[in-house]
């Protein structure tokens, strides 16, 4: 079982997907530090924005794995930092350390495999091209978009759209990105 700090936030990302955070507490930076130096990362649970400093028990069971790809100083000693999703991890347990940095106790958890992008399903990464080009601080964050792995588009549009923490979970527990593939299409075409 492999002992990792774990940081709820309510932006969401997926294996291969890459967000940008603004880390402003001292445990969050030791957190930071501690992942760069040791390069295993840390662990981010996508929580409920609307229950961002809810306690620790409603953090979800499947998170995934980041490491920092690139970091800042900002103004008004806040830490920015660019992290890009590894793998996902089950969270079994987790422990609040004397500075209330919370650490995870996790195993593996199976991620999608790539799927190949087809004739039939080019309209969904069609329309997150369409997404990257009218939001580019977003697109700007792959340089080299996988847009023809059906698995890699689905998981970006997990990650944006602003659906139920649960229904996510639901998702991600799915065997390969096809119930997600149908559920986008759907939710992006009106």
């Amino acid at each position: 079982m492999k002992k990792i700090p774990l940081f709820p936030y309510s932006n969401h990302i997926l294996p291969d997907g890459r967000t940008q955070l603004k880390i402003a507490q001292a445990r969050h930076i030791r957190m930071v530090k501690e992942a760069l130096i040791s390069k295993k990362g840390f662990v981010m649970a996508m929580i409920d924005s609307e229950r961002e400093h809810s306690e620790v028990k409603d953090v979800p069971a499947i998170s995934t794995h980041v490491k920092v790809i690139d970091f800042n100083r900002l103004e008004g000693d806040l830490l920015g930092i660019t992290v890009e999703g590894i793998d996902l991890l089950k969270i079994e347990q987790i422990r609040i350390e004397d500075d209330k940095l919370l650490i995870a106790e996790c195993m593996p958890f199976s991620t999608w495999a790539p799927s190949q992008t087809t004739t039939s399903n080019q309209c969904l990464a069609q329309r997150l091209k369409q997404l990257y080009s009218s939001q580019p601080e977003m697109g700007n964050l792959y340089p080299t978009p996988l847009f023809d792995d059906m698995t890699w588009v689905c998981q970006r549009w997990l990650e944006v759209l602003p659906i139920e923490v649960k229904y996510k979970q639901m998702l991600i527990h799915q065997k390969n990105a096809q119930p997600g593939h149908s559920f986008f299409n759907q939710v992006t075409s009106r």
